[in-house]
Parts: structure tokens; sequence; C-alpha cells
């Protein structure tokens, strides 16, 4: 691959890349690439109040494990604990990010040891401008 090519693809991966749920913001993939793919998934805890509508809460973060880009998918994993507030670990969630233009692509993230299934459309995830 020429350095122009690996130029345009770290254009395309470089970023911060938001998802909603509910219309409040559910999650937040930061990708840096250099020699190899790097960064953090956060996700915000999201509350269904007393009168209905849902409220932002906490953002947890963890860094991209084993980060791996093939053509327009970037697979990668990240520790999970069995428990919110748990020390301790159970198996790690696996997550794929399909691009589908410079500013929009869909995550599917499978829970730790199930295995990958069509989980139809994905989170949109869309590049903050």
């Amino acid at each position: 691959m020429t350095h122009g090519a690996y130029f345009l693809l770290a254009i395309a991966v470089t970023g911060t890349w938001e998802g909603k749920t509910n219309d409040l913001p559910s999650v937040e993939l930061n990708l840096r690439q250099g020699a190899r793919v790097t960064g953090t998934i956060s996700f915000y805890f999201q509350t269904r109040g007393a009168d209905g509508k849902w409220r932002l809460g906490p953002k947890s973060e963890a860094e991209l494990l084993s980060p791996k880009l093939d053509g327009r998918i970037l697979s990668f994993e990240t520790t999970h604990r069995k428990r919110h507030d748990s020390p301790e670990l159970g198996p790690n969630n696996r997550y794929r990010v399909e691009s589908a233009s410079d500013t929009e692509a869909r995550l599917h993230m499978y829970r730790g040891g199930e295995p990958e299934k069509d989980d139809g459309p994905g989170l949109k995830l869309t590049r903050r401008q």
C-alpha cells in the first residue's frame, strides 16, 4: 500500500464517532490511526424517569483491545465487568464497526462469549465535525 493510501485510510478512520439511542448520546468511539489503530469507546448509561423521559447518566470508557482494520471493517474487544461497579471481569465484549462512508458507520456488539450473528443494521455512528 502506498503512503497516500495509508494517509487516506487514516483520514477515513481517525476521529470521534457518535451514536445515539432515545435521542441521547449512547456511544462515543474515539479512533486514532498511526502505524496501527488505537482508541477508546465510551458508553453513556441511560435511565427513564417517572415522567417517561430518558435521561443521560454516567459515561464509562474502555480502551480498544486488539483493534484490527480490514478494509472498511474495524474489529476490536473491550474488557467487560460481570456487573456494574464489580471488580470481577467476565469474557471480553467484541465489536465490529462497518464504515458506510467517511462520515457514517455501523456498530455491532457481541457480549462476551456470544457468537457473531446477524443483528440487523447495528447502531448508526456519525463522525463528529
